[in-house]
């Protein structure tokens, strides 16, 4: 956008008395974002009445937001080590408006050692994304990092699900908290932080994902094998009959030792499993540590970010529940 353009549309969306909605949905993105910096810097410096600025500003964010949601395409930043979106010091994933913009940013952050793969979100994948940012525990997004920038909450875009008044039975299976976790404590590990303050956050990262680990509700793959399939009641509830055979998933490790597959959610669970031959059983930490008991140990996501407990890390996991237990945190 040139300085004549910017001109332009400063002078009528900003300086005139009134403008309509139909207007401002026909400028660009980024006049739209230049708009809401202008439009704050005016705020700042008191240029105009309050009143005014503060109309304009949520004026052209709604606008911003529908344009968002309607787009042809869309860019997401992806860490190419986590194969997950990437999260910034600020907490915010990166989305872009143009391939341009995605392709500019991916050159610069390469030259700093951060490798981004940009992943286009068509039209119609736009709300499944979303959907997918909800379960990842992603809330923040900065759109067009590198150009004029503009930050947008991703339950404005799409709200969360309602839940109320639904039977628990009924409501998927998610950890957005436990996910968040790991895709930041894995993508700091993969960047390779060294300093003592970085290996101080590090360890708070480590933490906030025990923490979410123990708390967790995990999906575990089963099979049923009835001689004489019951049909499940208005709760989703079966009741098992006499010669019914449970069986769970186990995953083959090196040699001989066998690992306890379990998901975080039906994202995590469907890169692995198809859930029209496999159900799932809901299981705690507490659960998983059970059940694996003569198994190698648990693997939460392997399909994913795949977090191994091992005998080791079991130990660890207590260790910590301890201390927490110990400090009255737990």
């Amino acid at each position: 956008m040139d300085e004549a353009r910017k001109d332009e549309v400063g002078r009528k969306f900003l300086l005139s008395q009134h403008i309509s909605l139909e207007e401002c949905g026909e400028l660009e993105v980024q006049e739209l974002i230049f708009l809401i910096h202008s439009a704050k810097f005016f705020k700042e410096k008191e240029s105009f009445p309050r009143e005014h600025l503060d109309e304009r500003i949520q004026m052209f964010f709604g606008v911003l937001k529908d344009k968002i949601k309607d787009s042809e395409s869309l860019f997401i930043a992806y860490e190419k080590r986590t194969g997950y979106p990437y999260v910034d010091a600020d907490d915010r994933i990166w989305m872009f408006s143009k391939g341009e913009y995605a392709a500019s940013a991916a050159d610069y952050f390469m030259q700093q050692l951060l490798m981004l793969e940009m992943r286009k979100i068509d039209r119609d994948e736009i709300n499944k994304t979303l959907g997918e940012l909800h379960i990842l525990g992603l809330r923040k997004i900065l759109l067009d990092n590198g150009q004029y920038h503009a930050e947008v909450d991703r339950d404005e875009l799409l709200p969360p699900p309602d839940w109320n008044g639904t039977p628990e039975i009924s409501i998927p299976v998610s950890n957005p908290e436990l996910q968040h976790a790991m895709i930041t404590f894995f993508q700091a590990m993969s960047g390779g932080q060294s300093r003592a303050a970085d290996r101080q956050q590090l360890e708070g990262m480590e933490n906030r994902m025990l923490d979410e680990v123990i708390r967790g509700k995990y999906l575990l793959p089963m099979q049923l094998k009835e001689q004489a399939p019951s049909a499940p009641d208005e709760q989703g509830m079966k009741t098992l009959k006499e010669g019914t055979v449970i069986q769970f998933a186990v995953l083959g490790g090196e040699g001989d030792s066998t690992w306890l597959p379990v998901f975080t959610d039906w994202l995590e669970f469907e890169k692995a499993y198809d859930k029209q031959v496999w159900s799932s059983n809901v299981v705690t930490y507490d659960d998983m540590l059970a059940l694996s008991e003569t198994m190698e140990g648990i693997v939460i996501n392997y399909r994913g970010i795949p977090l191994q407990l091992d005998a080791k890390n079991k130990q660890r996991i207590e260790e910590y529940r301890r201390e927490r237990s110990e400090d009255g945190l737990a």
